[in-house]
């Protein structure tokens, strides 16, 4: 087997592919990395967003695409903040 890539929606992905006959292979660790790229590629547009007062707090609404990708509407998911003042952002990840 040797390295070779596809082409998929004008996406170039990583296979193997057999030197006799031809066949390009997807093993699950590469087909991981071509859905991880796919999702990527999805989420490229950058999301403009201004935070909601509610009650005393703050909020943000994330987008469809993002609630999806992460799987943000499942009831146990947690997201850790933090936030960074010397560079002026805020990073969230999923905990």
């Amino acid at each position: 087997m040797k390295k070779t890539s596809v082409k998929y929606k004008g996406i170039k992905f990583e296979a193997m592919q057999c030197p006799k006959c031809k066949q390009k292979i997807f093993t699950e660790d590469l087909a991981m990395k071509a859905i991880n790229k796919i999702e990527s590629e999805r989420l490229k547009s950058e999301y403009i967003k201004h935070p909601i007062k509610i009650g005393h707090s703050w909020g943000i609404t994330f987008p469809k695409e993002i609630t999806d990708v992460f799987e943000l509407n499942k009831g146990n998911t947690k997201l850790k903040i933090h936030p960074d003042v010397t560079r002026g952002k805020i990073e969230i990840s999923l905990k």
